[in-house]
């Protein structure tokens, strides 16, 4: 995520609001008990003594219970009107304070994550925040690499929000949306709602709006997937299908699954102590490789090197490809290497 500079969140304006209510209530009962107490010193009963407090502090201005007679007595009567209305001007005062200063937390935070959200750049955009959204929200994080949600849900927005992540409340296939998420300066957009016909339209949108922009789409039906290229979409994910063939390998290779699954995080740093790295070279348009076969690449390689696929920029994936494979441009090609790329 960007950072941004550090604003007063709103806990603080809700705690010190929250804390003035506290003052302000306890000022007003300590009036009323203490005001109970020295009536009762001069021999009032306690229901005459509570009764006089209340409409002493209230201002009500009804006839005293008993005759107010004494230098005490009124000396009392005084400093209950005095402290009372002291005390209703600090906790009404601090009612307002709670309710304005919250308003202006809210506020503060809305321009905030508007700021941010200007400022932002080089970033995807993730349109749907239910469960694929947030497990593809958490990989990014863990990637550090920038990120804006979008989804139509106040709910799931602000959820997103709670989890402190940018995100934006709208239609993702509507221009304006897409135009307010920074379309023009995201490198990459998935999407990634559950229903299929709303990708590929948040797919055309966004194709039409950026012909150059790497998107990626959620399929659900597998014949959806012809209707996601013909929108625009470089690599189309079926989650249903995905899972199934990881359950199939789990079932016919136990062994390798779980070898793979839990070798995941540390092969690339086994196959360092190897000597071996996974490269992923990609073809600049008009650049030193552009139009180059395979073989004129490798010879730009240390030592040895085999070449596992090339990726074209639609998301296809072209295994075990031939020396005389001339690269194009946005060709990703994957290789396991002893050496460098010079």
């Amino acid at each position: 995520m960007l950072g941004s500079v550090a604003q007063p969140s709103k806990s603080i304006f809700f705690q010190k609001s929250m804390y003035g209510l506290y003052i302000g209530a306890l000022m007003f009962l300590g009036v009323i008990v203490i005001g109970t107490t020295a009536y009762r010193l001069e021999n009032w009963n306690l229901s005459d003594a509570f009764y006089m407090v209340v409409i002493t502090v209230f201002s009500v201005g009804y006839e005293e219970v008993e005759p107010v007679s004494t230098p005490m007595l009124r000396a009392i009567t005084m400093l209950i009107i005095v402290a009372g209305d002291a005390s209703k001007v600090y906790f009404v005062g601090s009612l307002i304070r709670f309710i304005t200063e919250g308003e202006i937390g809210k506020a503060m935070e809305e321009h905030r994550k508007s700021r941010d959200i200007e400022t932002i750049g080089g970033h995807a955009i993730v349109c749907g925040y239910g469960r694929i959204g947030q497990t593809l929200a958490r990989g990014l994080v863990t990637k550090k690499f920038p990120f804006l949600v979008i989804d139509n849900n106040a709910e799931r927005v602000a959820l997103a929000h709670g989890h402190g992540f940018q995100a934006l409340i709208g239609d993702a296939g509507d221009e304006g949306t897409l135009s307010e998420a920074h379309i023009e300066r995201a490198v990459v957009l998935a999407t990634v709602l559950p229903n299929d016909m709303v990708n590929v339209f948040i797919t055309l949108t966004a194709r039409n709006m950026r012909p150059d922009l790497r998107i990626i789409a959620r399929a659900e039906d597998p014949a959806t997937e012809k209707k996601l290229k013909q929108a625009g979409a470089n690599e189309i994910i079926l989650p249903a299908f995905v899972g199934g063939m990881q359950i199939a390998n789990s079932i016919t290779h136990p062994s390798l699954e779980s070898i793979l699954k839990d070798a995941g995080r540390h092969i690339k740093n086994d196959l360092k102590e190897l000597g071996v790295e996974i490269i992923e070279h990609r073809v600049v348009a008009h650049g030193v490789d552009d139009r180059k076969t395979l073989q004129q690449l490798l010879k730009g390689i240390e030592t040895g090197c085999m070449v596992l696929a090339i990726k074209k920029p639609d998301g296809t994936l072209l295994q075990h490809p031939p020396g005389t494979y001339r690269l194009e441009a946005d060709d990703t090609v994957m290789m396991l290497s002893h050496g460098r790329l010079v």
